[in-house]
């Protein structure tokens, strides 16, 4: 009896070590499967990472342009501005200037009038006119 006891244990074992290797191939199979996809899968997000890191820093050189230019245009806009006051302000001063050369004479004369009338008010009083 031992020895078809011995018989059906080794052909147990013989069943158990085939079917053994049988999971272990099954799972060394999936693993490099597994292993396949991961590394795959790696590989689609570096690029797929590498593609949005390029299309967010054109995106960003763009919106930089874009706030150049529209600067660059308010900057010429300020400075036409700027030489529209600095026109006017010169006309300002100009016309200041003017009016005070002309008030010159003016003022030259009413002095010469006043000390005219105050030279003939004195001899009046002393009683020479």
């Amino acid at each position: 009896m031992d020895n078809i006891m011995d018989k059906l244990t080794r052909e147990m074992s013989a069943q158990d070590m085939i079917k053994a290797n049988t999971q272990a191939e099954v799972e060394s199979a999936i693993s490099e499967s597994v292993e396949a996809v991961s590394k795959k899968m790696e590989e689609n997000f570096n690029k797929k990472f590498d593609e949005n890191s390029t299309k967010t820093h054109d995106v960003g050189v763009q919106t930089y342009r874009n706030i150049q230019a529209i600067l660059n245009k308010q900057e010429e806009k300020h400075q036409e501005e700027y030489k529209e006051i600095q026109k006017k302000f010169e006309e300002v001063h100009f016309a200041i200037e003017t009016k005070n050369s002309a008030l010159l004479p003016l003022l030259i004369v009413t002095l010469l009038v006043a000390g005219a009338d105050l030279v003939i008010n004195i001899l009046r009083i002393f009683g020479i006119i």
